[in-house]
């Protein structure tokens, strides 16, 4: 019996081994594609939350005294102090809100005095100064920091007491201006398009190579491509009926994110509503994003599968360009968000990445770049079913065995 288990252990392992490709699928591409994903996104993650060495922080200072000037003043913290009236600090807080600019620091008047003077038995509190900033702009988050840093220092060298950011002064008791769609924006806009992608692009190779080199493999394609219909009409049939089915599973993927949203904002302790945060063209621009996008998949998926002898075949042609969809799906983390150039939406899939970024992010849409990479991923879509054309004329490749 063991030498039976043996035997047939023996066999299916040489086979495995033999089929170079069927080895590479199951034993190095998984773990190869880990590696590009978590590499890609480790990398740029990194600099996505990295100030340019050059920036200069802009800090905007109401009362600013000259105690807290001077530890302000060496060159290597970059800091470009911007002297603030009261009467713009409402206009300071909604442009870090906008994620426009950095920090606006708060003092009370004679502040060095008021230190000065403080006593610790006094009825009257410490003075405050207040430290605003927005947390999902990473220039205000490293602004507000580093002037952390600096004002805890000095205050760990003086005898006497001060406040930083007591909570009293602030409406809800912090500082950060960011606020919960921001919030929200900033952690959806980094998983969902990855995710999204993937879902789309895993279901079209589910029916794709199955439909083209399944009928391939059971001779059943060669009877329909000698009917008397075009090759054209045939090859558009196929993409069309394959991505009905691989639609479905889009608009199911829309869906489930339109139902997990409250849960996200619940979990997260927000109390936005998603219909606030995103508008019915929002969700119609997702919606044509998605058809475009796997259209561009359905297509890509039978021109490899018409070229394979059979399904396996196919599946292995089609798995390593999972590793490209992934890193296209981290197109926001490569590009540290959505570029405002209309250049990269013309490369497909990275401009659906992007788009699907741009739609969940915190900031205004730009409609027109969004409208490219739908009227780009159409094109290419036309442009391949006009291939999968050409190879369906092809007897040699529709026949080879």
């Amino acid at each position: 019996m063991r030498n039976n288990v043996l035997t047939v252990m023996k066999k299916e392992c040489a086979r495995i081994i033999g089929d170079k490709k069927l080895f590479f699928t199951t034993v190095l591409l998984p773990g190869l594609m880990l590696f590009i994903m978590y590499f890609f996104m480790g990398t740029f993650m990194a600099a996505m939350f990295t100030v340019d060495d050059d920036y200069m922080y802009q800090i905007h200072t109401v009362n600013l005294p000259d105690s807290i000037a001077e530890i302000m003043q060496p060159e290597e913290l970059r800091l470009e102090i911007l002297p603030t009236q009261p009467h713009e600090i409402e206009e300071v807080k909604a442009r870090i809100e906008n994620r426009e600019t950095d920090v606006l620091l708060i003092f009370p008047e004679n502040f060095d005095e008021l230190v000065a003077n403080f006593h610790r038995d006094a009825d009257i509190p410490a003075p405050n100064i207040q430290v605003w900033s927005n947390m999902t702009r990473t220039e205000s988050g490293e602004a507000g920091g580093i002037v952390m840093q600096l004002l805890n220092a000095y205050h760990f060298e003086l005898t006497h007491i001060f406040r930083i950011n007591a909570p009293e002064y602030a409406p809800d008791g912090r500082y950060d201006l960011a606020t919960d769609a921001d919030l929200f924006a900033m952690i959806i806009g980094m998983m969902i398009p990855m995710l999204f992608i993937i879902f789309i692009y895993n279901g079209c190779m589910s029916i794709a190579p199955e439909s083209i080199a399944g009928e391939k493999e059971r001779g059943t394609l060669g009877s329909i491509l000698v009917t008397p219909a075009r090759r054209r009409d045939i090859a558009l049939g196929k993409i069309l009926g394959i991505a009905v089915f691989a639609l479905m599973g889009a608009a199911v993927s829309i869906f489930a994110v339109l139902l997990s949203m409250p849960a996200l904002l619940a979990g997260m302790e927000m109390e936005a509503s998603v219909w606030e945060m995103y508008s019915l063209l929002d969700f119609a621009l997702l919606f044509f994003v998605a058809i475009s996008t796997t259209l561009v998949a359905v297509s890509l998926l039978s021109v490899l599968s018409a070229y394979a002898k059979s399904v396996k075949e196919a599946m292995s042609y089609a798995a390593p360009t999972m590793i490209l969809v992934v890193l296209a799906g981290t197109s926001g983390l490569i590009f540290g968000g959505v570029p405002e150039g209309a250049g990269v939406f013309f490369i497909p899939i990275v401009n659906s990445s992007l788009s699907i970024t741009a739609i969940f992010s915190a900031d205004a849409i730009n409609v027109p770049n969004v409208l490219i990479t739908i009227a780009t991923n159409f094109a290419l879509t036309v442009t391949l079913t006009l291939i999968l054309a050409k190879i369906f004329s092809s007897e040699r490749i529709i026949f080879d065995k």
